[in-house]
């Protein structure tokens, strides 16, 4: 699906279980103008859980620092919660501009996605092989600024626990044409890659909180290996999400770098975003503008 294929965005937890609405019971809100009004019940497992199936365009596009991606789905099923179709997006940061083309079925348990992925980096050649590389070895060797294709499969599972969630999610990418001989800074998952295949294992334990489990806080942990350097790149963090209404979320974290064959810094050897993400989708009940909607913390 290509969530995690954000430059600068490790939340794979935001992008899916750590954004997926609680499972719990319907809630009934007081109504402000009448204490003795009630409104109906809010869905017990968020806004885009009550819909009727259908053929849909939808979008969760973001704006943040330092990143902008828009991001569109088509396909049919309830948006943002149970569907099937395809995934087309982009990013564009400091460092690169990538474009995505993909398949994808999600639910808010088990979601799969295949697709590829183009990768145009503004400030790294593609690199010549060495033992360990720092970050001004990796922006100060010669050559064209790297361009590369690759594809990418993905699975991610998510339990749902009382006030919590355990969330995982593993990939599989291949590099379609990075030159032979030659190392690649993967902007997607900010690590060197030698070998044309390698994986990607994100796990993270979710805590929600707070009025319809608003606030979702992570610790997430993410381990880059077989990409034949030796030693796998690990990098754990915090992450988090606040829902300010049922459009529009707010989404931050950090993952440093704790292991690696590698010497990156803070810059490239860490992931770091804080952001906006808003969803809309056609034949919604309730459409809204990011500016406008019911607050829900």
């Amino acid at each position: 699906m290509n969530e995690p294929c954000i430059a600068a965005l490790l939340l794979l937890v935001t992008c899916t279980g750590i954004g997926t609405p609680a499972l719990a019971k319907d809630r009934q809100l007081v109504g402000v103008t009448n204490d003795a009004e009630l409104t109906p019940p809010r869905p017990g497992n968020g806004y885009w859980s009550d819909a009727k199936p259908r053929l849909f365009l939808s979008t969760h596009s973001e704006l943040g620092v330092p990143y902008a991606k828009p991001y569109f789905s088509a396909g049919y099923g309830t948006p943002h919660w149970i569907w099937a179709g395809v995934d087309v997006n982009a990013i564009a940061t400091p460092e690169f501009l990538q474009g995505y083309f993909g398949v994808r079925a999600a639910t808010p348990i088990l979601d799969l996605a295949f697709g590829a992925r183009d990768t145009g980096s503004f400030d790294k050649p593609f690199l010549a092989p060495a033992p360990l590389l720092t970050r001004e070895l990796v922006r100060a060797q010669a050559g064209p600024r790297a361009r590369y294709w690759a594809w990418e499969a993905e699975i991610v599972a998510t339990a749902p626990l009382p006030h919590s969630a355990l969330v995982a999610d593993f990939i599989v990418v291949r590099t379609l044409d990075v030159p032979a001989g030659r190392y690649v800074f993967d902007e997607s998952y900010r690590a060197v890659v030698k070998n044309a295949q390698f994986f990607v294992l994100r796990w993270a334990a979710v805590a929600r909180l707070g009025h319809e489990d608003a606030l979702k806080l992570a610790v997430l942990t993410e381990c880059v290996f077989g990409t034949g350097r030796g030693q796998a790149v690990w990098r754990i963090g915090p992450a988090g999400a606040l829902q300010l209404t049922d459009h529009l979320e707010v989404v931050a974290g950090l993952t440093l770098n704790v292991a690696g064959p590698d010497s990156l810094g803070l810059v490239l050897g860490a992931y770091g975003i804080a952001g906006l993400r808003y969803r809309w989708a056609t034949g919604e009940k309730k459409p809204a503008l990011p500016w406008s909607g019911a607050l829900i913390p």
